[in-house]
């Protein structure tokens, strides 16, 4: 499985966790970057939407999170920190 699969595999997975707390047209947003290759960026763009919408973040989406920032060599800490305190953790 090559590193653009195994991304893309836990995007679709982490998009599928988003339904019920992000609008659709979150959701379509974050979609479209992944749908582009701008992986760095549609998670940046979730992990926005969480922070600048106040939304609370699952300890599913947490471990989602973490595992992309992983995959694609980001610091997942700062990740999974920025969405802790979103939530006012």
């Amino acid at each position: 499985m090559s590193d653009f699969t195994i991304v893309e595999s836990i995007f679709s997975r982490l998009l599928s966790a988003l339904n019920g707390v992000f609008s659709v047209s979150e959701i379509a947003e974050v979609s479209g970057f992944v749908d582009v290759g701008e992986y760095g960026l549609a998670l940046d763009t979730a992990v926005d939407i969480f922070v600048e919408e106040e939304k609370v973040a699952s300890d599913d989406v947490i471990v989602l999170v973490q595992s992309l920032a992983i995959a694609m060599e980001l610091p997942a800490v700062e990740y999974s920190d920025r969405l802790r305190a979103a939530d006012g953790e």
